[in-house]
């Protein structure tokens, strides 16, 4: 990872930009976010793209590209469209990687929030962005379970 410098600018608000040292990569017009990071994944199909430090669990680009599409397949059949927002509390895991990009990949827009949220925050977050979906775990269940908004539970054994 390369270090972030600080840059501070004055408009009618004081704003912190935090910026990379490195060049913006830039995404062609043509290909949505899925499509560009998972776009040569097949010539890597055996490696390994992600490992989970605490549990040593690893998914390789194979199992990452399959469970992307089944899970974009599933919000699909769920009736989630173009433009619906899908909120994920989720902690950090393995996992969120492939759940932002099935949400992409079936057209709908990925809404992080926080797990530590209180229930009423998380509620304001799924309110003020019409949200039609919920991923969450067993961990921020309660926290979601009567906001009345469909549900997806991911289970992270």
């Amino acid at each position: 990872m390369g270090k972030t410098t600080q840059t501070m600018t004055k408009a009618d608000d004081e704003e912190i930009v935090f910026r990379s040292r490195y060049p913006s990569v830039p995404i062609p017009d043509n290909l949505t976010l899925p499509e560009f990071v998972l776009k040569d994944a097949e010539l890597y199909a055996d490696h390994v793209a992600f490992v989970d430090a605490a549990t040593k669990r690893s998914y390789t680009y194979g199992e990452v590209v399959r469970d992307v599409q089944r899970f974009s397949k599933s919000l699909r059949s769920l009736g989630l469209r173009t433009g619906h927002v899908v909120v994920v509390v989720l902690p950090n895991v393995i996992e969120y990687a492939i759940v932002a990009l099935g949400i992409m990949a079936a057209g709908s827009v990925f809404s992080g929030a926080n797990p530590s949220s209180h229930s009423s925050e998380i509620k304001k977050q799924v309110d003020l962005a019409e949200a039609k979906l919920i991923v969450t775990d067993d961990h921020t269940y309660n926290k979601v379970i009567l906001i009345q908004v469909k549900l997806i539970f991911v289970n992270l054994e």
